[in-house]
């Protein structure tokens, strides 16, 4: 497009309405490589209203290859995206010294949260825990947490156990993120001590809050949020010598920064293996293990958040294999899943039949991420001490 005068028009000649309206319709791969053009595409880019826009497309899917052994850490710290050609790209991550392990990986809001751990001479091995925009390539070490604070009285005798887990999350109300880590430590005489701290990472740097001990330690780090909330899958601690079939779902309020609980599906007969988001919903899947249905998999909804009658068997997939997990739904009702030890797949519940998708030479671990353009910096504080513990 040319003026009168025969000067070419560029977008940044238009309004910044017009100009704002048109980029929202560029795929968010197209908006990165805009910024780095020129300055003032790159503050075109960069301008506010757009980074919201961007939260809400589709998710991809990023995964991790596993070890060949539970026992084994992951070989490497790799990370790939799966494309829309279903082609492997990798990811660029942060440099981390050679005597750190690779740890969960949560996403949430474009950001990812890598944990890297390392043993030590204790039970308590140490961590850190890095935001990346797999986008942009950007990252940013939280400060380091350390060890966490114990304070160990004389009749619990000797810490035979520890366990770490990690929540990821974004606060919608105050706008920061939020991490959570939960400690659970056994002690000789059985005792089981419980500690729980809050990272806010935010424009005032990173404050660490000790909240009061939730009720039980989580199976594993979660990035599960519905209703304002981060969600674990735990081990009911009360039932008799910690029944694999009995759960209970742990959530973390966002808002009120408490601890609750929230209730499960009665299924007989079944094991509850994993938590998920599914349609905005809260979603619990459940195996078999009677041999006529060795492969059946049940996924349950939570349709009224926190309202228990409200769990309805959504999906009865028996088709399946032991080791199925949902990703996440698409708007053509299939679902995307884990498959088993390797690969990943779709069913189409219309049919209950599944169709091809990814397949991989070994086992892997995936993670649904929208893209965005939110930058991982944090703010640095010094000298935040946070409050005392209180345990239960």
């Amino acid at each position: 497009m040319k003026q009168q005068s025969g000067r070419s028009t560029s977008i940044n000649d238009l309004p910044i309405d017009i100009s704002l309206n048109i980029l929202k319709r560029l795929p968010i791969s197209s908006l990165f490589s805009m910024k780095l053009v020129c300055k003032a595409f790159y503050h075109l880019a960069s301008h506010p209203t757009l980074t919201p826009h961007y939260h809400d497309l589709h998710p991809w899917l990023i995964i991790r290859f596993k070890p060949s052994s539970s026992t084994k850490p992951y070989n490497n710290n790799q990370l790939y995206v799966i494309d829309d050609s279903k082609a492997l790209r990798k990811i660029i991550q942060p440099r981390i010294k050679k005597t750190f392990k690779a740890g969960a990986i949560l996403s949430c809001k474009g950001l990812l949260c890598l944990l890297y751990y390392k043993n030590t001479s204790t039970c308590l091995d140490y961590y850190r825990a890095c935001l990346v925009n797999p986008l942009t390539g950007k990252h940013d070490y939280i400060p380091d947490p350390g060890l966490p604070r114990v304070r160990v009285s004389s009749n619990k005798g000797n810490m035979v156990q520890s366990k770490q887990c990690f929540g990821f999350a974004f606060d919608p109300w105050r706008h920061e993120y939020k991490l959570v880590r939960i400690v659970g430590f056994l002690y000789e005489n059985d005792q089981t001590y419980l500690q729980a701290e809050v990272f806010t990472l935010g424009k005032n740097g990173c404050q660490i809050y000790e909240m009061d001990s939730p009720f039980v330690c989580p199976d594993e780090s979660s990035d599960v949020v519905v209703g304002g909330a981060i969600h674990w899958l735990c081990k009911n601690e009360n039932s008799a010598q910690c029944d694999p079939k009995s759960r209970v779902i742990l959530s973390f309020d966002l808002f009120e920064e408490k601890f609750h609980q929230i209730p499960i599906p009665d299924s007989e007969n079944c094991e509850f293996r994993k938590i998920s988001v599914l349609g905005g919903c809260l979603a619990i899947t459940c195996s078999f293990r009677e041999t006529c249905r060795m492969h059946e998999v049940h996924i349950w909804l939570l349709k009224e958040y926190d309202v228990k009658e409200s769990w309805t068997k959504e999906f009865e997939i028996t088709q399946g294999f032991e080791q199925l997990y949902p990703l996440f739904l698409l708007h053509d009702g299939k679902i995307v899943m884990s498959g088993g030890l390797k690969g990943l797949c779709y069913y189409d519940p219309r049919r209950n039949c599944f169709h091809d998708g990814a397949e991989l030479d070994q086992p892997i671990v995936a993670i649904c991420h929208a893209w965005s353009l939110v930058s991982p910096r944090i703010e640095k504080k010094k000298n935040i001490v946070p409050t005392p513990i209180r345990t239960i």
